[in-house]
């Protein structure tokens, strides 16, 4: 075990949760309209008991090599030089997550919030926040996610008063559009839940693996499942089916109508607490591309290896900002998506029980 840098169980619920919640939230109920319908929010509580099943697989494998990460152990399951190639992709998509974290932070806030402000310095207001929080060790971001996640309990509250207007017709018959399509639609909700991959990356860190970690993880998972689905049953309930094949980003349109005796914007409060949010989850990317640096060239400490990632990330955001360019970026990388949170680290786990390969084997 990495006893330097160890982190216990409960800040492992957090990192996943705070890694999952990100970016995607605001978008998702459209989203999930377009591929299911009202139905969406039930594609949502299917889409985390898919996730649970790959988390199940993830932690199998991690709790194989409970003292490694991916990028150690990969080495002892496929061979050196597979794994060498395997790093470098893992390297490159935490990379262009936290490209696409950027785009779309800096996209909608000039939307909502900061119309005038150019481009890089919106963008400079993320990277430096979430690098700052990255090179600090990983027990140190566990306890900051930790603190800052009691702001998801007035985000909840906020989103749950608009429900004195809700409307439940909206969202009858239930089920209308079929268990298959409801299915298919779980690919747009498995892509805006990204982040439980993380586990491959904190599990040697954390003090009390096994059941511990497992119920850790997957105590996560709900949580960002119920929360997502709360957050798409509203918007659901509270605009008109066409209205919800206009509005791209439905909560925030939601709470601009609100408004309490000391609170007159209360959208852009909710937007405050989004930025917390999506600066953690791009604050995990840059770690996990940090470490994958980290580990190739041998050095010591990851400060160096985090801020080289950061700064290819704010270079290669600079380039594209037009909405269409994003929405079109966002949908390769989604692709790649299942790639490395799904499709290898399975592979891995199935090779490993085949050929026995576990820690401390020969």
């Amino acid at each position: 075990m990495k006893t330097n840098n160890t982190i216990h169980s409960t800040q492992l619920f957090f990192i996943i949760f705070q890694t999952q919640v990100g970016v995607g939230v605001l978008s998702l109920p459209t989203s999930l309209y377009s591929g299911a319908g009202a139905d969406g929010w039930i594609t949502l509580i299917l889409t985390g008991a898919i996730i649970q099943g790959v988390i199940y697989i993830l932690y199998l494998l991690s709790n194989r090599f409970p003292s490694s990460t991916l990028y150690e152990f990969a080495p002892k399951i496929v061979g050196k030089y597979i794994a060498f190639v395997l790093s470098l992709l893992y390297i490159a998509f935490a990379i262009s997550t936290a490209v696409i974290v950027l785009e779309l932070f800096e996209t909608t806030v000039k939307t909502w919030v900061l119309f005038r402000t150019p481009m890089l310095a919106i963008l400079l207001l993320l990277t430096l926040t979430g690098t700052y929080l990255a090179v600090g060790k990983l027990k140190v971001m566990g306890r900051f996610y930790q603190i800052v996640s009691i702001l998801i309990v007035p985000l909840v509250i906020m989103a749950a008063y608009t429900l004195k207007d809700a409307d439940l017709r909206y969202i009858l018959p239930i089920g209308e559009n079929g268990f298959g399509t409801i299915l298919k639609a779980t690919q747009k909700g498995i892509v805006s839940m990204l982040g439980f991959e993380v586990i491959l990356f904190v599990y040697p860190y954390v003090q009390d693996k096994g059941k511990a970690a497992l119920k850790s993880a997957s105590l996560a998972n709900l949580a960002v499942t119920s929360l997502y689905a709360f957050l798409t049953f509203t918007t659901y309930v509270f605009f008109s089916p066409k209205q919800l094949e206009m509005i791209p980003e439905p909560i925030v349109y939601m709470l601009k109508g609100v408004s309490f005796i000391i609170v007159d914007r209360v959208d852009l409060l909710f937007l405050s607490i989004w930025i917390i949010s999506v600066m953690t989850s791009y604050a995990s990317y840059l770690y996990i591309g940090g470490i994958g640096i980290q580990y190739l060239t041998k050095r010591k400490k990851t400060t160096g290896p985090i801020i080289i990632v950061a700064i290819v990330s704010l270079i290669l955001s600079t380039f594209t900002h037009d909405r269409y360019t994003i929405e079109t970026l966002s949908s390769y990388h989604a692709n790649a998506s299942y790639f490395f949170a799904l499709g290898i680290p399975i592979l891995l786990w199935i090779i490993s029980v085949i050929t026995k390969k576990k820690e401390g084997a020969a």
